[in-house]
């Protein structure tokens, strides 16, 4: 059913809702034919089988010429077969003449959504929304299928974080590719050592902040990230450079824990700045 719903002919009157209105919901790719195209004969059915494999991915519209002769002229239709893929309102891609089968998935491939790159958006916006089972599950997946491509992998160890999971996460900060990401990467490493050496840590008697920042590491090893950044925020206010800067290191490890697109991301950081300077 979803298959046939998405594919259409079209004509002069359809066109700005069938295909225009509709390409801001899903790519249409326009199939131009005639009767007497001999090439269209063989192309189009291919075309329409594509569109049954990818099951909703995309609409295929078709248009006959000979019926539709003015819409053909507008649009500057001037061989057979001609094919032209819409994307919000305007064409993204187009190529005239016959294609393999080979060909016309390639043409597809560069205007439909990559399952992968819908991974890591699934992944990143399930993190955003506190699923982090989900996220973890999605960027897992991208990681693999990409082959561990660095921004997987990054959004990846935000996810075990947030699991509580650092034991699992370190390693992968320790192996980081060079990347784009790498310096974030090394921003999350030094809160994913703390958390896993906690343990090893030996209370200090005579630092009245110690309880605080045990507890705040505690709470950072549960994946409970903004009571974390709450205790390590109340430390910087009473001594900036506590333990030589490593409550800060580990601040701004949860900041990268979290992601500049929370909302609340920018408050903490505003109050970081004030408890520094």
């Amino acid at each position: 059913m979803m298959a046939q719903a998405n594919i259409i002919d079209v004509s002069a009157e359809t066109f700005e809702l069938e295909v225009l209105h509709y390409s801001n919901r899903m790519p249409v790719v326009i199939d131009f034919w005639a009767p007497w195209c001999v090439p269209c004969h063989i192309q189009s059915p291919k075309l329409a089988k594509l569109a049954e494999e990818a099951d909703g991915a995309f609409r295929l519209a078709r248009i006959n010429v000979d019926e539709q002769a003015k819409l053909a002229e507008q649009l500057k239709v001037k061989n057979l077969p001609t094919v032209k893929a819409f994307v919000d309102g305007r064409i993204i891609a187009e190529y005239t003449g016959p294609l393999s089968e080979t060909s016309l998935r390639l043409f597809l491939d560069r205007i439909l959504p990559q399952t992968g790159s819908l991974l890591l958006q699934k992944g990143k916006s399930l993190l955003l929304h506190g699923d982090y089972g989900g996220a973890e599950i999605a960027l897992g997946q991208y990681v693999i299928e990409s082959h561990g491509d660095a921004r997987g992998l990054l959004a990846y160890t935000r996810a075990l974080l947030f699991l509580g999971q650092a034991q699992s996460a370190l390693p992968l900060l320790q192996s980081f590719p060079a990347s784009p990401e790498y310096h974030t990467a090394q921003r999350l490493r030094p809160l994913a050592e703390a958390i896993v050496n906690f343990s090893e840590v030996k209370p200090d008697a005579k630092d009245a902040l110690a309880p605080a920042f045990e507890k705040a590491l505690q709470l950072a090893g549960r994946g409970d990230v903004q009571l974390a950044l709450d205790g390590l925020l109340f430390i910087l206010r009473k001594d900036r450079d506590y333990k030589n800067g490593t409550a800060k290191d580990l601040y701004l490890g949860l900041l990268e824990v979290l992601s500049d697109e929370h909302p609340e991301t920018r408050d903490y950081r505003e109050d970081l700045n004030a408890a520094l300077f």
